[in-house]
């Protein structure tokens, strides 16, 4: 038996059936079994770092396992909702009704496969998966999700597998074949309609046949509609019947924050990723992009305070550090950043999670689009590590030893007396010291508990993957609109050990909410 628990900590859950509009008002509730297995395939990929073309056998066995009956559900209480509002246009706006299912985060919905057994391998893999998963639906509907060891209560939503029951609400949802049945059916369309080999039909109509339930699920929505499918190939509809009262609870606009994570993790594709030497660039993209969508979605004339740094007024705040920092990461240290850290000391309230979930795409600084992909809402240690394939950054690891990993740019000028000028030994060995007062002033004034400083060592550069060095002159140092005081264009490097242990991220200096002035730990006097 597999048991799987979701908890929506926003307390919400939005997605649209397959063939509805998101302006006709319907919610897919229960969670359709397609929409499940779907959002584990791509959490493998974004958070596991699969490599397409090349899975491991224990994940097509787990997909094909997971397809081969669906699943029952055990449903929480919960009521409908909706909110409306304008998607902003040169010309028009477009009027959007969302429609959701409000739930208390500290319910479970939980979806039970009774007969199906694992393997241990593929048991942990379904857990991995489990724990990487951010969202089910839309970006906004947060979850938490987790392979429960044993389910004892009773299903109230179960597949009629063609019994005629009356009581109760039918639900038709959207399932895979099982590999058995979708591989007779591939067989006989095949003949039927005289596809050639490589999937295409004689004549003019080209339809794409996949290999198998595994390649079923890698099918792109957009393409198979433009192929003329109306559902996708190696699907079904299976009907549900679920309690009368699918929406018992009475619903209330207001709703009580209870889930304020400090980080929200994206990762990032497109034709081209930018350089990661082009990191304060995308800082600035970012913080750009979370204010137009916090002004979009609030009808504010301001944008969220934790986004822009300024009061509800368009004034400038008092604490210059407690908004967001936008710390773009290399953490396959190939040179070019493929994930982007949002992190805030003071946490995002429900007006900030939802224009962080509403990011999707930003505009590159050579012409080409960057996409986004929110992959986690949390705490810093949940997404702090050295195992990337496992989603970890070194960002918001923890350790005693800290590098620069951009460059630390002077927000004041160096106080170096005038009789230490002649001698020039005598005047690197004065300009490194007030440089490291001003490096543990500046470390200090964003992090105020940091641990004891024992030292700092200058570097000249950091190290990609291939062991290149890359100084810190090949870094952009200049904001693209101004803003921050800056003492000049040269950039440092340190290594700085602590006392005790640190927990990510650590950051100072000028542009340090943009990616600047930017530490990474290393695997050195790490306490586990």
């Amino acid at each position: 038996m597999i048991a799987i628990s979701f908890k929506f900590t926003g307390g919400g859950y939005h997605a649209t059936p397959w063939g509805r509009h998101v302006n006709e008002g319907a919610v897919e509730w229960p969670p359709s079994p397609w929409r499940i297995l779907r959002a584990l395939l791509a959490t493998g990929y974004n958070k596991l770092g699969w490599e397409t073309g090349k899975p491991a056998s224990e994940a097509t066995t787990l997909m094909e396992k997971l397809a081969s009956a669906p699943p029952s559900f055990n449903l929480p209480p919960a009521s409908l909702g909706h909110a409306r509002y304008f998607m902003p246009a040169p010309e028009t706006k477009t009027k959007i009704f969302d429609a959701f299912v409000a739930i208390s985060p500290e319910e479970s919905l939980v979806a039970i496969w009774g007969d199906v057994e694992l393997s241990p391998d593929e048991t942990q893999l379904l857990e991995r998966l489990l724990s990487s998963l951010s969202y089910l639906g839309r970006a906004e509907s947060w979850v938490t999700a987790s392979l429960l060891d044993k389910w004892d209560g009773n299903a109230n939503c179960v597949p009629l597998n063609g019994h005629d029951i009356k009581e109760g609400q039918q639900v038709r949802l959207l399932a895979a074949q099982p590999s058995e049945d979708y591989n007779s059916w591939r067989t006989g369309f095949i003949e039927a309609q005289g596809i050639k080999e490589g999937g295409k039909k004689k004549g003019k109509g080209v339809f794409t046949v996949p290999e198998s339930i595994w390649h079923v699920l890698h099918a792109d929505t957009a393409e198979l509609q433009k192929e003329g499918w109306s559902v996708p190939p190696g699907s079904r509809w299976v009907e549900y019947l679920c309690p009368d009262e699918l929406f018992s609870v009475a619903y209330s606009p207001v709703r009580k924050s209870v889930f304020r994570p400090t980080v929200a993790r994206y990762a990032l594709s497109g034709s081209v990723l930018p350089l990661f030497t082009d990191a304060l660039f995308l800082g600035e993209r970012m913080r750009q992009a979370l204010m137009h969508h916090s002004k979009r979605i609030s009808g504010e004339e301001h944008a969220h305070p934790v986004f822009s740094g300024k009061t509800v007024d368009g004034k400038a705040g008092k604490d210059s550090h407690k908004h967001s920092f936008y710390l773009p990461a290399d953490d396959d240290g190939d040179g070019r950043i493929d994930h982007i850290t949002v992190y805030a000391s003071d946490g995002f309230d429900d007006a900030a999670q939802k224009a962080l979930g509403a990011v999707r795409k930003l505009w590159g600084s050579s012409g080409h689009d960057i996409y986004l992909a929110l992959v986690g809402l949390g705490e810093g240690p949940t997404y702090g590590g050295f195992n990337v394939n496992d989603g970890q950054t070194q960002q918001l690891a923890e350790s005693t030893v800290w590098e620069s990993r951009t460059p630390f740019v002077l927000t004041r000028h160096l106080k170096v007396k005038g009789s230490e000028r002649h001698d020039p030994d005598v005047y690197r060995r004065a300009y490194r010291r007030e440089l490291e007062k001003t490096l543990t002033f500046e470390l200090q004034r964003i992090r105020p508990a940091l641990p004891e400083i024992l030292s700092i060592e200058h570097i000249n550069s950091t190290v990609n993957s291939i062991g290149k060095a890359v100084p810190w002159y090949s870094f952009r140092r200049q904001r693209t609109k101004g803003g921050g005081t800056r003492a000049s264009f040269q950039g440092h490097g340190f290594r700085v050990i602590f006392a005790s242990p640190v927990q990510g991220p650590l950051m100072a200096g000028y542009g340090c909410h943009f990616g600047l002035g930017l530490f990474t730990p290393t695997t050195l006097q790490i306490r586990v």
